[in-house]
């Protein structure tokens, strides 16, 4: 059985992309690309940086008209990488398993797969 490692991890924007909708004349951001600087949890001393990540939005089906949509002047670095933090802030394996893979090359197969009940041992 096959062990993760845990990371603490921080986000850095480094690119936004938008498109323009027709309908509405909007600019909505359909991707931003990242950096990600993460540690080790148990051993900070093991650092490493993911460079190039990118985190896709599905445009078409947001409501330019909520009072939480955010023009696209207004959208900040601080604004991307709480989208960012956000959208990991449920996905804690996946990140971490990703980030075991870069650190490691650890790829998890069916004769070596991770026990999803203890994946950190």
């Amino acid at each position: 059985m096959a062990i993760l490692k845990k990371y603490t991890a921080t986000f850095t924007p480094t690119s936004i992309k938008s498109k323009q909708v027709v309908e509405g004349g909007k600019v909505l951001v359909t991707e931003v690309l990242y950096r990600v600087d993460a540690y080790e949890t148990a051993n900070s001393s093991n650092t490493l940086t993911v460079n190039e990540q990118s985190l896709t939005f599905d445009y078409f089906s947001k409501n330019t008209s909520a009072s939480d949509f955010i023009e696209i002047e207004d959208v900040s670095d601080s604004i991307v990488k709480e989208w960012i933090t956000d959208y990991y802030s449920t996905r804690e394996l996946e990140l971490n398993a990703f980030l075991t893979y870069a650190d490691t090359g650890f790829v998890s197969s069916v004769s070596d797969d991770v026990d999803l009940t203890k994946p950190y041992g």
